[in-house]
């Protein structure tokens, strides 16, 4: 890579969470960047390189953490961390030998064992981290212990059971309106589990936090799940090693931050960047300029349109598509105008409203910028990344072609 304009140059790279999906009927047949009105987008489009990435290996799952990885430049492949650790090391959990970190959701299940809601609702920090605190107080022993994430996840540490790694788990997110008996764990500790789970529903029936909630008219949670074990992390190459690069991360999700620590890349926080629909975009644009001062590379994950996508909101989806791109790839735009900048600019896989749930196909990017030659995209939608005839395969190639000066 040759680095000639390193100390000229600026990059934006802005994931677009599950943003990509499937055409909807409800909106005559195009998919919700489509039907999404990108005017920003669209001009960087006409202006850059448009194609498609595929972030997800075919022997791997379609999770964030595995796209994720890709867009910040790494082999997913090379990576094979669970989620569970990466959410962890965000939290500042420090996993010693024997010990497996598994990713928790709150759920609500309904009394026919129908998976309602993989987030009870969206349920706040605060109301989760009640809950979690009282599954802890039961459940916690020399085996188990529980920390509380963001909103409705948390962190289950266990202790001793390196069969967790060989276990099947089931995402909650991948069980939306289907029976839950249908999906579980099967391997060598998949009976921990279950037991771990039903305890944990019966802590559930007597939570002073759930029956507020239920007073107050809100969804209650009813059951935990866990999955995506993963043992201690094996650090990566650092970010800036890597790419001779100084780089900051912004995101509502543990996940996120998680990837970022490991790669040495530093996360920011700002109040109102959160993870769903009530993301204070004009906040996190405020913040990516702040980074772009800081650093050569600001990354802003956005996590809203993949949350509408697992609830099947396709209004909700296309809102927060819209919202991206007059909050924060305005401002972008604004910035490039007195500051030569590359912008990088796609989902990490498609989570269609239809099935609620992520699927592995190639996702739309727009890449633009200083010393980028336009082709013929028009738009950032799957169609328009499909008729270009660019395919970037492994998508983790993408950072190269962002940073690369003589692209």
């Amino acid at each position: 890579m040759k680095n000639n304009h390193r100390n000229q140059y600026k990059y934006a790279v802005v994931i677009t969470d599950g943003a990509s999906g499937n055409p909807l009927e409800a909106y005559d047949g195009k998919t919700s960047l489509e039907a999404a009105h990108t005017p920003h987008i669209d001009s960087l489009a006409r202006s850059g390189l448009v194609g498609l990435a595929k972030n997800v290996p075919d022997d791997l799952e379609p999770s964030s953490n595995i796209a994720c990885t890709s867009i910040c430049g790494y082999n997913p492949s090379l990576y094979p961390i669970g989620r569970g650790a990466l959410e962890g090391a965000a939290l500042g959990i420090e996993l010693v030998e024997g010990e497996v970190a598994l990713r928790l959701n709150l759920t609500h299940v309904s009394p026919e064992g129908i998976m309602v809601s993989y987030s009870t609702d969206n349920i706040s920090s605060e109301d989760g981290h009640a809950l979690i605190a009282e599954l802890a107080a039961v459940l916690d022993d020399d085996t188990f212990k529980l920390y509380a994430g963001t909103g409705f996840r948390g962190i289950l540490v266990v202790k001793n059971h390196p069969g967790l790694l060989d276990t099947k788990m089931f995402g909650a997110h991948n069980m939306t309106d289907e029976k839950v008996d249908h999906y579980p764990p099967k391997g060598p500790e998949a009976q921990l589990i279950t037991s771990y789970q039903n305890r944990a529903r019966r802590v559930l029936r007597q939570s002073p936090t759930n029956a507020r909630r239920l007073r107050e008219g809100k969804m209650s949670a009813t059951d935990v799940f866990v999955f995506w074990p993963g043992q201690r992390p094996t650090n990566m190459a650092s970010f800036a090693a890597t790419f001779n690069r100084q780089a900051g991360m912004l995101s509502g999700v543990d996940l996120l931050n998680g990837i970022a620590l490991l790669a040495d890349i530093q996360p920011y926080h700002f109040d109102g960047v959160t993870d769903g629909p009530d993301n204070d975009y004009a906040a996190q644009a405020v913040g990516a300029l702040q980074i772009l001062g800081e650093k050569d590379v600001a990354i802003i994950h956005v996590e809203a349109p993949d949350a509408e996508g697992h609830d099947g909101n396709a209004a909700g989806k296309i809102a927060a598509i819209e919202a991206i791109d007059r909050e924060i790839v305005s401002r972008l735009i604004d910035y490039g105008k007195k500051t030569p900048l590359r912008i990088l600019i796609l989902p990490d896989h498609p989570t269609p409203t239809q099935f609620k749930r992520h699927t592995r196909d190639l996702v739309p990017f727009v890449l633009t910028g200083p010393g980028i030659e336009s082709n013929s995209g028009w738009r950032l939608t799957e169609a328009e990344g499909a008729a270009t005839g660019l395919i970037v395969d492994p998508g983790y190639r993408l950072m190269e072609m962002l940073l690369d000066d003589a692209q």
